[in-house]
């Protein structure tokens, strides 16, 4: 384990090293010219708009050669799927390094760019706040007009008995996830859907078109919640169950 984790870290700082190298190449390279025709002042943000743009640029051509991700349960440490996974997360840590993240992601067109570059498949109207965690951006869908809010957490992948857990997690249009949501592999929700602060969806679970779920609501693996569904806070809908559509729960309810 030990040796993996220090050719890991090798690897990183490797890729780091090339891609940074680049941007900070054309950021300078980008200033230096501006400077010359404007006062250097005016000349800097749009620099660093420019090493960022080649960084991202970078990372959308070493990505489109990672092998590509499929939803299904693969042995770890081996497989062309799993090593697929293991460089695309090299490559997503480059983007989302705190400050380079907090920039990207302050920008609409940035993220955007930043988001399909990793793989993610987001419509350009989606919105997601800057503190939002995309830990596998190739095996997440967003659709227009779609809000992931405050420190939301999507994961694509979870590790179980030894093997590697892929799923593709879809945000319909005009979904919104308000703050905290947690959001793992394999989820569907549906368009025009409300998930509020502090409710996590488990593996696999659906939520339908225009259902509405309450804030720290559990909806647990393999569970259903119909279209037009309204469920309260804190309700706890169990594994495998399956909500009717237009049903309302209440409030600390379990369905079970």
């Amino acid at each position: 384990m030990a040796p993996g984790l220090l050719v890991y870290d090798l690897v990183f700082f490797a890729l780091a090293t090339v891609t940074y190298a680049g941007a900070l190449r054309a950021s300078a390279g980008a200033f230096g010219w501006l400077s010359a025709h404007v006062p250097w002042p005016i000349a800097v943000v749009p620099a660093i708009v420019a090493g960022l743009v080649v960084l991202v640029a970078e990372v959308a051509v070493l990505t489109f050669f990672c092998p590509r991700l499929a939803p299904g349960r693969y042995p770890m440490m081996k497989g062309r799927v799993f090593w697929g996974w293991i460089s695309r997360t090299l490559l997503r840590r480059l983007l989302m390094a705190p400050g380079v993240k907090w920039v990207l992601f302050s920008s609409n067109v940035l993220r955007y760019l930043a988001l399909r570059a990793m793989g993610a498949r987001v419509a350009f109207t989606a919105n997601m706040s800057s503190d939002v965690d995309v830990l596998d951006p190739s095996l997440l869908e967003v659709g227009a007009g779609a809000i992931i809010g405050a420190r939301c957490f999507t994961s694509g992948h979870y590790v179980d008995r030894g093997q590697l857990v892929l799923g593709l997690i879809r945000v319909g249009p005009g979904a919104m996830l308000a703050a905290a949501v947690n959001v793992a592999p394999g989820v569907t929700v549906g368009a025009k859907a409300i998930v509020k602060p502090l409710a996590s969806l488990g593996p696999d679970c659906v939520i339908g078109d225009e259902a509405q779920i309450g804030g720290e609501a559990l909806i647990d693996i393999a569970a259903r919640v119909g279209a037009r569904a309204d469920l309260g806070h804190r309700v706890h809908v169990r594994a495998g169950v399956t909500v009717p559509p237009g049903t309302r729960v209440e409030v600390g309810e379990v369905v079970r």
